[in-house]
């Protein structure tokens, strides 16, 4: 029934606020858990990435540096001695340190081989200097990643887990935190807020100056039911006039259950007075239609007390205390009644459910 009102956009200020996260803590750690998470991914990804840069740039100066050797070794070994002959490229091989080195005569498809191509002057025509390259990126991986990665793998899969574990840890916190408040702010028994969210709301509304009124219930010939059958059928009473009462609740408007048969309404879009009685004789209508309980069937009365506040910062206590007045004055006529707190007892001494 609380939620019912506060889910509108006219929700009143502290309710309104009671459901907000803007200036949650909790929520800003979850946040942090989630960057500190994707963080984690971007460091990995880059830590990734730079490694496989540094072996593509270690294998590209090996390459140059063997193809260079090699053409070095060319030039040294055919010049003087003519086109290279097997003795030759022997000869280059140890002097290099190139790996299978041979000559071929066809463009090698081969993945990986390297090829210098020859002049007439240093092999037959056509030829090429084919040898298989060595690379230090490739040992430098055999070496080292079958330890390394697996274990930068792990330790960076369980920082992950563990953020994700905080994340949950976190999420069930707030989630404790949103049950508490809601439950530090509700009635047990008919859901409605209670009076510590009613005062807040109040308080609110007070501080920023804005005009509301206070409609204050009381059950009447609810004590004899109570004391007639039990506390169980009180209960269902009281969730009946409950539910009954937030049937006529406009959106913004609070009511809540002080305790006992008294409920308190705080609205901040019906100030007149024509409107408010109308609210009240709507309530005592609805109020004094039989009540359906296991078995029987029982009948309450309702007293209703009214105050208006359009005075900027007037005290909660007071008008609180005017509508308890009212109501007080209420009780005291036959049958169900609501009075003003501004009532001029004399000009109207029969504001009630037949007025």
């Amino acid at each position: 029934m609380l939620l019912q009102t506060i889910d509108h956009p006219g929700a009143l200020p502290a309710v309104a606020a009671a459901r907000s996260d803007e200036y949650n803590g909790i929520n800003k750690i979850g946040r942090l858990v989630l960057l500190c998470a994707g963080v984690l991914l971007v460091t990995v990804t880059l830590l990734v990435g730079s490694a496989l840069q540094i072996l593509q740039a270690i294998e590209r100066a090996d390459l140059d540096a063997e193809r260079l050797r090699a053409a070095n070794a060319i030039d040294a070994i055919s010049g003087p001695n003519g086109p290279l002959t097997e003795a030759g490229i022997d000869l280059l091989a140890r002097t290099t340190g190139l790996r299978d080195v041979h000559l071929s005569t066809e463009v090698s498809t081969e993945r990986g081989l390297q090829q210098i191509p020859l002049l007439a002057g240093e092999a037959p025509s056509g030829s090429f200097l084919t040898w298989t390259p060595t690379s230090r990126a490739d040992e430098l991986f055999r070496g080292y990643a079958p330890i390394r990665i697996p274990l930068v793998g792990g330790l960076l899969l369980v920082v992950f887990l563990l953020l994700v574990r905080l994340r949950t840890l976190v999420a069930d916190i707030e989630r404790q935190r949103r049950l508490a408040h809601h439950q530090s702010r509700s009635d047990v028994l008919t859901g409605l807020a209670n009076r510590l969210a009613f005062e807040t709301a109040l308080a609110d509304l007070t501080a920023d100056a804005r005009p509301f009124a206070i409609i204050a219930f009381d059950l009447d010939g609810f004590k004899i039911i109570n004391d007639s059958f039990g506390h169980a059928a009180g209960d269902n009473v009281l969730r009946a006039v409950a539910d009954r009462l937030s049937g006529l609740l406009h959106p913004g408007e609070l009511l809540a259950r002080f305790g006992g048969d008294e409920f308190v309404l705080l609205t901040t879009g019906r100030l007149d007075h024509l409107s408010l009685s109308d609210l009240a004789r709507d309530c005592i209508a609805l109020i004094e239609a039989p009540i359906d309980l296991p078995g029987l069937s029982v009948r309450v009365g309702i007293s209703l007390g009214l105050v208006v506040s359009t005075a900027p910062h007037a005290m909660p206590a007071n008008l609180m205390a005017q509508a308890d007045a009212a109501l007080y004055r209420a009780k005291s006529s036959q049958g169900s009644s609501f009075r003003f707190a501004d009532d001029d007892l004399a000009a109207r001494p029969q504001l009630s459910a037949s007025a």
